[in-house]
């Protein structure tokens, strides 16, 4: 057999492609189970982030969290038409349109603490997915926290910041006169002596206009389609 062949080193590079392909393909179908729990685990952390039930930094294991979440969540779908729960629709077949997944939390004595509402819309390189939190009072803001998107690192990724997360705690999304106005994400920085901003807006993000707008109109959107569950 001549090594030195243009045959010979075709063949040879043919079969190392496609041995390489195949490990490759047969790896990720392995993986992919593994993978998707792994997604769905931190879908289910970022739920518990938002309702304040652990942090992102939590040093409790895995299995800790998944009784946690056990425990304390409930995911269900709503018809947001009808503003009614559909008992007989699981949260894996919502449209996510009319049919959307909300996830409540109780405490000790069964009362609601947190509405944990699915949040979802364009920023400026992607389309970013998260929650955002409110308190059994259904008017202020628990939490926010985004776990997928793909915004710029430093600009409009400082979606993730915790800083800045942490604005949205304590925040209104309902008037004096009980009307949904949500929250406001202001160009700048907000003004803690208007009264209108220190209730209902959060600073913007340096360098990200497009992102914090996005954010902005999505929330309110979001909080809009959620309306008639939560208010009437």
């Amino acid at each position: 057999m001549n090594l030195n062949s243009n045959s010979y080193v075709l063949g040879f590079v043919v079969a190392v492609c496609i041995g390489t392909s195949l490990t490759l393909a047969l790896t990720a179908n392995a993986l992919k189970e593994t993978q998707a729990a792994a997604a769905e685990f931190d879908r289910k952390k970022n739920v518990m982030i938002a309702a304040g039930l652990c942090t992102a930094s939590d040093e409790r294991s895995r299995e800790e969290l998944e009784q946690l979440y056990k425990d304390r969540v409930s995911e269900f779908v709503i018809d947001t038409e009808s503003g009614k729960p559909d008992a007989e629709m699981k949260p894996a077949d919502a449209d996510g349109k009319r049919y959307r997944v909300v996830a409540t939390t109780k405490g000790d004595g069964g009362a609601v603490e947190a509405y944990v509402l699915p949040i979802s819309g364009r920023g400026l390189w992607s389309t970013l997915r998260g929650y955002l939190a409110l308190d059994g009072d259904k008017n202020h803001v628990r939490g926010i926290t985004f776990y997928e998107h793909k915004e710029t690192p430093g600009l409009g990724g400082e979606v993730d910041n915790p800083s800045w997360q942490a604005q949205w705690k304590g925040k209104t999304v309902l008037d004096e006169d009980g009307k949904l106005i949500s929250i406001t994400v202001k160009k700048g920085q907000v003004n803690p002596a208007v009264a209108l901003e220190k209730a209902h807006a959060v600073d913007g993000l340096a360098g990200a206009t497009i992102t914090a707008k996005g954010v902005q109109t999505f929330v309110k959107a979001d909080l809009q389609a959620f309306s008639k569950y939560l208010y009437e």
